[in-house]
C-alpha cells in the first residue's frame, strides 16, 4: 500500500498570524483583562513606601588638623578602595544597630519584629531563660527589616555615597536616612578618637619604660660617682660639696620624718602632741582654750545656751586645723627646697668630678654612661611629646566624611511605580495572552475556524457547516434539512462540500461525472473521534448527490457502532455486519439494503453493534467485491467509516477511497487528536486520492461573516 503524498507546506505569511490573532482575540482579551486587573488590585491594596536619600562626601585627603600640610599620597586605586570601604562600613550592622538603638526601632510597628504566639506565652508566664533568646531574635528581625529598607550606593566613580531609606511615611524616610548618615559619621569620629587613645595607652607604657631606663642610667652614674670620689684629691672643691651634700641629705631625711609625723597627728586630730611637735605659742594657747572648754563641759558647767560651747569648739578646731595645715605646708616647702638643694649639690659634684684630673679609664666609663643617659633622655622626651600630640588629637578629631546634601521628604512614593507596574502588566498580559492564543490554536483548544483547520492540516478546507441554534423539532436527523430546507445555509454548505469534491475529481481525472478509477467514485467519510457528526455529514452529502441526479449509495461501514438506520428511523433485522460475516447465506436485498424515503439514495445499513473486532471484515475479499460491484452500478459510493483514533477500521477502508472527507467538530476536536488521526490516514490513502477537511457544527458566526444572513442550520449530531 502506497501512501498519498502530503501537500507541500505553504509559505508563512503575516496574514496567517493576523488570522490566528483574530480567531483567538477572545482569549487574548480575557487574559489581558485578567492580568491587568490583578495588577490594578495589587496597586490598590499594596502599601505605598517613600524613599529619601542623603548624599555623603568622602574626603580622600584625610588631612590632620595639627599638621594641615600633611596628606596621604593620592592614587586612583587607593581612592576607589577607600570609597568602597566606606560604602561597606555604611552597610555594616554596627551603623544600622546604632540607628535602631537610638531611635528605638525594635518595638516599632513598621520595622520591629512582631512576637509570635509562643513568644507571647513565654513572656506572659515569665520564663526567664526565654527572654534573652527572644530579645536577640527580635533584634535580628528588626536589623534585617531595617537593612532591607536601606540602600547604600556609590555614585559612579565619584567620592559621593547615596544613603537611601524607605518607609511608609515620607517624613520618617528622610529622618532615618539622615540618622543613618549621622550615625556613620559619629562612628567614624569615635573610631579615630579610639585609635588615638589606644595609641596613647601604648605610648604611656613605653614612656614608663623609658622613664625607668633613664632613672636607671642616672642611678648608675650616681653610683659610679660615689664609688670613684676617693680618686679625687682631698682639699678640692669636691670635698666641701660632699660635706654639704651629706648635711643636706640628713636634714632632708629629718624633714621628711617630721612631715610624715605631722600628717599622721593631723589626721588623728591629736592637737596636744601636734602643739608640742610644732612648738608654736599661738597653737598652744588654742589647745589650752579647747582643753578648758572640754573640762568645763565634763564638770557639768553648761551655759544658758549649750550651742555656744559647740560653736566655740568648732571655731577652735577650725583654727587649729588651719594653723597645723599652714605649718605642714611650710615644712613641705622646706622639704622641697632641700630636695632641690641636694639636686643642685649633686650637679655641682658631677661637674666638679668631671672637671677634675681623672684617669683615661674613668673618662671612658663616664662617656659611655653619659651616652646611654642622653639616648634614654631623648627617647623619653620624644615619647612624651608624641603622647601630648595624641591627647590633643583625641580632643579635636573630625570625620573624613560629611553630609553634603541631607535627605528631604519625598513628595511621591517610590513603590509601587504605578505607571511602570501598569505598563509591565499590560505588556506581560498581552504577551501571555498571545502565547495562550498560540497554544490554544495549535496545541490545546479545538478547531474554531476554517483557516485554522487549513493551516493545521496544510490542506484547503472544503466547507464549513454551521450549527443551528434552535431545537431540532420533529426531525430524526439534521440531515433532513437537505430535504426540508434546501435553500438553508446548512444545505448550501453541504453542496459546497460536494462541489469541492467534484472539482478536485475533475481537475485530476476529467470526465463528467469524474472518475479516477474504474466505475463510480468512492468517498470515505471519517473523523478523529466519535460523536463529531460524520454520519450526519455522510447522509447529508449522499442526499445532495442524489438530488443532483447521480446514482448514489451510502454504506454504513461503522460496524462497531452503526447509526445510519437511526437517522432514517429504520429497524433492520439483518445488518451489513451479518452480510460480511456470511455473504453466501445473506440476501443482498434483505433488510440492510434499502432506499432513502426522502430521496433516491440507496442505503446499506447496519443493525447492531459488533461485539468483536471488525477490521478483518473490512479488509476481506467480501467487502472488496461488494465495493467493486457498487462502483459498477452507482456513480457515487459514500462510505461512513468508524472514527480513526478509537479503532483501526477506517485505515483499511481508506485505500479504497478516491476522496476522503475528514469531519472536524467545531471547538471540540483536539488539535493533537486531529494530527494523530490525519497522519495514519494519509499513510493509508492511495496515491491520487484527496483529503477534504470539513468543519461542522460551527457556532461562531464571526469566523464566517458571510453566513450571518442565514438563520437555519443544525446543532448536534445524532
Amino acid at each position: 500500500m502506497q501512501s498519498a503524498s502530503a501537500p507541500p507546506v505553504r509559505e508563512f505569511e503575516f496574514r496567517t498570524i493576523g488570522g490566528l490573532l483574530r480567531r483567538q482575540i477572545r482569549v487574548i482579551m480575557l487574559t489581558t483583562l485578567f492580568i491587568f486587573g490583578l495588577a490594578a488590585i495589587f496597586l490598590l491594596t499594596i502599601t505605598q513606601t517613600y524613599s529619601a536619600t542623603a548624599l555623603v562626601l568622602v574626603d580622600p585627603d584625610r588631612q590632620s588638623i595639627l599638621n594641615p600640610g600633611t596628606a596621604f599620597p593620592a592614587s586612583a586605586g587607593r581612592d576607589n578602595a577607600r570609597v568602597d570601604s566606606e560604602v561597606e562600613i555604611l552597610r555594616s550592622n554596627a551603623v544600622a544597630m546604632a540607628v535602631i538603638e537610638s531611635q528605638g526601632l525594635i518595638g516599632d510597628p513598621e520595622f520591629g519584629a512582631a512576637l509570635g504566639l509562643s513568644e507571647k506565652l513565654a513572656r506572659s508566664v515569665g520564663i526567664a531563660y526565654a527572654a534573652s533568646p527572644l530579645d536577640r531574635q527580635a533584634t535580628a528581625k528588626t536589623l534585617n527589616r531595617f537593612k532591607d529598607a536601606t540602600t547604600i550606593r556609590r555614585k559612579g566613580l565619584t567620592y559621593l555615597i547615596t544613603v537611601s531609606t524607605s518607609s511608609k511615611s515620607p517624613a520618617r524616610a528622610a529622618f532615618l536616612a539622615n540618622s543613618l548618615a549621622k550615625a556613620y559619621i559619629t562612628q567614624q569620629v569615635e573610631a579615630k578618637v579610639s585609635r588615638s587613645l589606644a595609641a596613647r595607652d601604648v605610648l604611656n607604657t613605653q614612656i614608663i619604660a623609658a622613664q625607668l631606663s633613664l632613672t636607671s642610667y642616672e642611678t648608675t652614674f650616681s653610683q659610679f660617682l660615689e664609688k670613684n670620689l676617693d680618686q679625687v684629691a682631698e682639699g678640692t672643691e669636691m670635698s666641701g660639696l660632699r660635706t654639704a651634700l651629706s648635711q643636706a641629705e640628713l636634714s632632708l631625711q629629718q624633714k621628711e620624718q617630721d612631715q610624715l609625723g605631722l600628717r599622721q597627728l593631723l589626721r588623728q586630730e591629736d592637737w596636744a602632741a601636734l602643739g608640742n611637735k610644732l612648738g608654736d605659742s599661738q597653737l598652744r594657747d588654742l589647745i589650752q582654750t579647747r582643753s578648758d572648754i572640754l573640762a568645763s563641759i565634763s564638770k557639768g558647767n553648761s551655759p544658758a545656751n549649750p550651742k555656744s560651747f559647740q560653736l566655740a569648739l568648732a571655731e577652735i578646731d577650725a583654727k587649729l586645723n588651719a594653723s597645723s595645715t599652714a605649718s605642714l605646708k611650710t615644712l613641705t616647702a622646706e622639704t622641697i627646697n632641700l630636695d632641690q638643694k641636694i639636686t643642685g649639690l649633686r650637679g655641682q659634684m658631677r661637674r666638679a668630678f668631671l672637671a677634675s684630673d681623672l684617669s683615661p679609664q674613668l673618662l671612658t666609663e663616664i662617656y659611655a654612661i653619659q651616652q646611654d643617659t642622653s639616648i634614654a633622655r631623648a627617647q623619653y622626651d620624644n615619647l612624651v611629646l608624641r603622647m601630648r600630640d595624641l591627647d590633643t588629637q583625641a580632643n579635636i578629631q573630625i570625620a573624613d566624611s560629611r553630609v553634603v546634601s541631607p535627605a528631604l521628604e519625598p513628595v511621591t512614593p517610590t513603590f509601587p511605580n504605578r505607571s511602570l507596574v501598569l505598563l509591565v502588566a499590560l505588556a506581560a498580559s498581552m504577551g501571555f495572552g498571545v502565547s495562550l492564543a498560540f497554544l490554544n490554536e495549535y496545541y490545546i483548544g479545538g478547531i474554531t475556524s476554517a483557516s485554522q483547520l487549513g493551516e493545521l492540516l496544510q490542506t484547503p478546507v472544503a466547507a464549513t457547516i454551521p450549527a443551528r441554534s434552535g431545537q431540532n423539532s420533529g426531525q430524526l436527523s439534521h440531515a433532513e434539512t437537505i430535504i426540508d430546507a434546501p435553500l438553508s445555509i446548512y444545505s448550501e454548505s453541504v453542496r459546497k462540500l460536494r462541489a469541492a469534491i467534484d472539482q478536485k475529481f475533475k481537475a485530476r481525472g476529467g470526465g463528467d461525472p469524474p472518475q479516477l478509477s474504474r466505475g463510480g467514485k468512492t468517498i470515505l467519510i471519517t473523523s478523529a473521534l466519535a460523536n463529531e457528526g460524520k454520519t450526519t455529514a455522510a447522509l447529508s452529502l449522499a442526499r445532495t448527490y442524489a438530488q443532483a441526479g447521480q446514482k448514489t449509495l451510502l454504506i454504513d461501514a461503522d460496524l462497531r457502532q452503526p447509526s445510519v438506520h437511526l437517522h432514517l428511523g429504520f429497524e433492520p433485522q439483518i445488518g451489513f455486519l451479518d452480510y460480511l460475516r456470511n455473504a453466501s447465506e445473506t440476501d443482498l436485498t434483505g433488510s440492510f439494503y434499502a432506499r432513502d424515503p426522502a430521496s433516491s439514495l440507496a442505503l446499506i445499513m447496519g443493525a447492531a453493534r459488533s461485539e468483536f473486532p471488525t477490521d478483518q471484515l473490512l479488509s476481506s475479499a467480501t467487502f472488496e467485491a461488494l465495493l467493486a460491484q457498487a462502483k459498477e452500478v452507482y456513480d457515487v459510493v459514500i462510505i461512513d467509516s468508524p472514527p480513526l483514533l478509537p479503532v483501526v477500521d477506517a485505515r483499511y477502508i481508506a485505500h479504497y477511497a478516491d476522496a476522503v472527507v475528514m469531519v472536524v467538530k467545531w471547538a471540540a476536536t483536539g488539535q493533537g487528536d486531529l494530527k494523530s488521526a490525519v497522519q495514519p490516514l494519509r499513510d493509508a490513502m492511495r496515491p491520487g486520492s484527496a483529503l477534504h477537511p470539513v468543519l461542522v457544527q460551527v457556532k461562531d458566526r464571526t469566523a464566517k461573516p458571510e453566513l450571518g444572513s442565514y438563520g437555519d442550520g443544525y446543532s448536534a449530531a445524532i
